[in-house]
This record gives C-alpha cells, sequence and structure tokens, in this order.
C-alpha cells in the first residue's frame, strides 16, 4: 500500500512551476511590438512636421506634408493589424496579470485601427487645390491631437503588456501628447 501512496504524495508535495514562455516566440513578439512601435513613431514624427510653420507654409508644403501624414497613417494600419494577427493567434504567457494585458493590447489595438484609418480617409490631399491646403491646414492640428491621443493609449496598453509578458527588447518610452 505504501508504494501506491509515494507517487501521489510526490504529485501533491511537488513544487508548482509556471510554465516558462519559449524564448523564440517572446523574441517574435517583441520584434513585432517594436516594429509597430517604430512605424508609429514614424507617423508621430510626419504628424509634428505638419504642424511646424503651418500658418505660413506653401499650399504646396501643406499638401505634400498631408500625404506623408495619410502614408504613415496606412503604414500604421498594416503594422498594427500584423500584429493583431499575432496577439490574435496565441497567448505568449499563462501569466495572468500578462494575459488580461495581451487582451487590453488587442482592444486597444482595434481603437487605434479605427484611429489610423479615420486618418487615411480624412489626411486625403486630393483634389490638389488651395482650398484643399486651407482645409487641412484648419482642422489638421485638431486631428493631429486626436491621432496622439489614440497613439498614446495604444502606448500605454504596449507598455504594459511588454512588461508584464517579459518580453526582450528596448524599453518603452510614453511619449506626453501634445497641448
Amino acid at each position: 500500500m505504501l508504494p501506491l501512496w509515494v507517487p501521489l504524495w510526490g504529485a501533491l508535495v511537488a513544487p508548482v512551476s509556471r510554465q516558462v514562455p519559449d524564448s523564440a516566440v517572446l523574441r517574435r513578439y517583441g520584434e513585432a511590438v517594436n516594429a509597430t512601435a517604430d512605424t508609429l513613431d514614424i507617423l508621430r514624427g510626419f504628424a509634428q512636421a505638419f504642424r511646424n510653420d503651418l500658418q505660413t507654409a506653401s499650399p504646396t508644403i501643406v499638401l505634400a506634408r498631408a500625404t506623408s501624414v495619410q502614408s504613415a497613417c496606412a503604414s500604421g494600419v498594416s503594422s498594427v493589424r500584423r500584429l493583431q494577427g499575432m496577439l490574435a493567434a496565441r497567448t505568449v504567457s499563462t501569466i495572468p496579470l500578462a494575459v488580461r494585458n495581451q487582451a487590453k493590447l488587442r482592444t486597444t489595438s482595434e481603437e487605434t485601427v479605427a484611429a489610423l484609418e479615420r486618418c487615411v480617409r480624412t489626411w486625403q490631399p486630393l483634389p490638389r487645390t488651395d482650398d484643399r491646403a486651407d482645409t487641412l491646414r484648419a482642422w489638421g492640428p485638431y486631428r493631429i491631437t486626436e491621432l496622439t491621443a489614440a497613439l498614446h493609449k495604444f502606448d500605454g496598453a504596449r507598455a504594459a503588456f511588454v512588461k508584464s509578458a517579459g518580453l526582450p527588447g528596448r524599453p518603452v518610452v510614453l511619449p506626453h501628447p501634445n497641448p
């Protein structure tokens, strides 16, 4: 009878350890998160460049900058969608906080894609006329503020996910939204 209890005792008393995620998986997710962050940082740069000397910029410059913002938004849509596919395909970690943060990042990614798609539609520089440049000049700063808020929310969810999942890579620095 004693030999039957030994395996049962070993199973009950043995320390419970969490399954450690595969380092290759963590690296792949870390690279995808960082690539998305890089793409969105480029968008931030174009958005800031649009604001530079906006009132004195020629219509041609305003339209060129709007084209850059629109292209960067389209790239952002593609990048965030790739990340969404990875986040939906697999849970990176079994740690409850990481699972919750991954779900939050997926939700925030949906909102970010919606903001980026709106950006692609509204930053249309066509027709290339002075009136279109004036329109972009008038509401561009407001749209940039909206876009920056959406990107800031994404960055917060991204930072929480990276930290809780233990993803490798560079540190996440949250930019301050422009007033």
